[in-house]
C-alpha cells in the first residue's frame, strides 16, 4: 500500500496548462461538444425534469445555469441538474469503468461560470478531472459493477468532481487529499436499476458530481478527510471491489492521459451495443430493408453484452430499452436511429419493433462480434468491428458539432448550435467560461 490518493492530489494541485499535449486539448473540445449535446437532450427527458422541478422549488442562489432552462441556481443544484440531464439519455460518453461525461463535466462548468474562470483553467481542470476518475475506475476494474452490484458513475464519479471542482477553486495539496477523501464517502448508486429500468440510473453520476462538488467546497473551509481514501486497508478500492488494481491509480501519471480514449458513442444506447447497432445501421443505409423480408437475426457479441440484464424483449421503460440489445438492433433494422429523437416512448409500443426483438437471437463468443442477418431470403454477414466514437475511430471536432445539431438543434435551434460550436472551437483562448454556460441556458 503506497499514498496513491496524495499522489493523484498533488499531480491536480501541480499541473499546468502548458503540461497538456496539444492533441489532448483538441480532444477536450469533441469531448466538451459532445456533454453539451447529451444534455441538450436529456434536458428534455420527463426524469430529468422532475429533478429540475424539484431543485428550483427548493431555491439556491444564481449562481450557475441550466441546461435549457430559463432560470439559474447555486453550484451545487445546478451541478446536480446538469448532472442529470447529462446522463438522461444514454448517450454520454464512456472510459475506463466511469462516466466523466456526467460526473465531472457539469461541475467543472458550474464552478468556472460561477468564478470566471478562462478556458485554459476550465479545460486543465475537467482534463484533470477525467483523468482521477478514469483511473480510479481502472484500479476499481468492471468487476465493482458486474460482481458487487455498485453502478460505477455513482461510485467513483465523487472522485473526479472533487478533482476537477478543487483545482479550479485553488485548494493546495492538503486541501485537495482531503476533498478525495471527503468524496469518498459519498460513494453510492445500485445497479438494480436495470432490471425494471428505474430511473435511479439517471440520477446517480448527476449527485456523484454533485457530492464531489460539494466535498471540495467542504474542504476548502478546512474539512477533512482521510488521506488514504483509495489505498487504504478500509478505503475505497478494498470496500467496493473484489479485485482491486491500485497500481492503475498513479501508473505512468503525467504521461497517459485516460481521457484520450473514452468512447463517445455513435447511438443513444448502452455502450456495449454500439458496434452491432453501426454494423446494422450502415447496412440499411446501402440496402434498404423491408420490414416484411428480414427473416432470421443472430447477434453475435462480447461475453458482457450477453449479459441477461441487456436482454429485456419487451422493455416497459425509455431506459429498458436503451439497455435491450435486441431492441437496439431492432431499432437501427426499422427506424433511423442516426435521428436519436427517434428513440422514444412510441417505440415502446411499436409492433414492428417488438416483434422483431422478440426473436433475435444473441450469443456470446469473445473477440468476434458481427450480426447475421437474413433478407428476402439471403444471409448477410456483418462484421461489428468499431463505430463512430469509439476508442480506434475518435470523432472530429467537425463530428461532434454533426451530433451537436442532431441532438440539440431540435430543441436550441440553429443560432444557438452555431454560437455554442464557435465558443468551444476557441475554448482555450475564452478569457471567461461563463458565456459558454449561459448560450446552454434560456436567459
Amino acid at each position: 500500500m503506497g499514498a496513491e490518493t496524495r499522489v493523484l492530489a498533488e499531480f491536480v494541485t501541480s499541473a499546468r496548462f502548458a503540461d497538456l499535449p496539444p492533441e489532448l486539448v483538441d480532444r477536450a473540445r469533441v469531448l466538451v461538444i459532445d456533454n453539451l449535446a447529451v444534455g441538450v437532450i436529456g434536458s428534455v427527458q420527463p426524469w430529468s425534469e422532475a429533478v429540475a422541478a424539484t431543485m428550483r422549488e427548493l431555491g439556491g442562489a444564481e449562481q450557475a445555469s441550466v441546461i435549457n432552462r430559463d432560470w439559474r441556481t447555486d453550484i451545487s443544484r445546478a451541478t446536480l441538474v446538469n448532472g442529470v440531464m447529462l446522463g438522461a439519455f444514454e448517450a454520454e460518453h464512456v472510459g475506463h469503468a466511469a462516466h466523466p461525461s456526467a460526473s465531472v463535466f457539469p461541475a467543472a462548468l458550474a464552478v468556472a461560470e460561477s468564478c470566471h474562470a478562462d478556458g485554459q483553467a476550465f479545460v486543465l481542470a475537467l482534463l484533470l478531472g477525467y483523468a482521477v476518475v478514469c483511473r480510479v475506475g481502472a484500479a476499481q476494474t468492471r468487476a465493482t459493477e458486474d460482481e458487487r452490484g455498485f453502478h460505477n458513475p455513482g461510485v467513483n464519479g465523487a472522485f473526479g468532481a472533487a478533482a476537477a471542482a478543487g483545482k479550479l477553486l485553488g485548494l493546495d495539496v492538503h486541501r485537495l487529499t482531503s476533498a478525495l477523501g471527503v468524496a469518498g464517502s459519498h460513494a453510492c448508486g445500485l445497479i438494480e436499476f436495470v432490471f425494471e429500468g428505474a430511473m435511479t440510473k439517471r440520477l446517480h453520476p448527476g449527485r456523484a458530481a454533485q457530492l464531489g462538488l460539494e466535498s471540495a467546497l467542504f474542504a476548502r473551509r478546512g474539512f477533512d478527510g482521510p488521506s488514504t481514501v483509495l489505498e487504504g486497508v478500509h478505503g475505497y478500492l478494498q470496500a467496493y471491489s473484489p479485485r482491486p488494481r491500485p497500481e492503475r491509480l498513479v501508473a505512468d501519471l503525467g504521461r497517459t492521459w485516460l481521457a484520450s480514449d473514452v468512447t463517445t458513442k455513435a447511438y443513444p444506447c448502452h455502450s456495449t451495443h454500439q458496434a452491432v447497432v453501426h454494423a446494422l445501421v450502415e447496412f440499411t443505409r446501402t440496402q434498404p430493408v423491408d420490414p416484411r423480408d428480414i427473416g432470421n437475426v443472430h447477434v453475435v457479441v462480447e461475453p458482457r453484452a450477453a449479459e441477461a440484464r441487456f436482454q429485456e424483449r419487451a422493455p416497459r421503460t425509455l431506459l429498458g430499452a436503451q439497455y435491450s440489445l435486441p431492441f437496439a438492433c431492432a431499432m437501427a433494422l426499422l427506424r433511423d436511429i442516426s435521428d436519436p429523437y427517434t428513440y422514444n416512448e412510441s417505440a415502446l409500443a411499436d409492433t414492428g419493433v417488438l416483434e422483431l426483438a422478440s426473436r433475435i437471437e444473441v450469443s456470446a463468443h469473445a473477440g468476434t462480434e458481427r450480426v447475421e442477418v437474413e433478407v428476402g431470403g439471403r444471409r448477410h454477414v456483418l462484421p461489428a468491428a468499431d463505430y463512430p466514437g469509439a476508442a480506434s475511430r475518435p470523432l472530429s471536432f467537425d463530428d461532434a458539432v454533426d451530433k451537436l445539431q442532431r441532438y440539440a438543434g431540435p430543441v436550441l435551434g440553429d443560432a444557438r448550435v452555431d454560437r455554442i460550436a464557435d465558443l468551444v472551437g476557441r475554448l482555450e483562448q475564452l478569457d471567461d467560461v461563463a458565456p459558454l454556460a449561459q448560450a446552454m441556458g434560456r436567459r
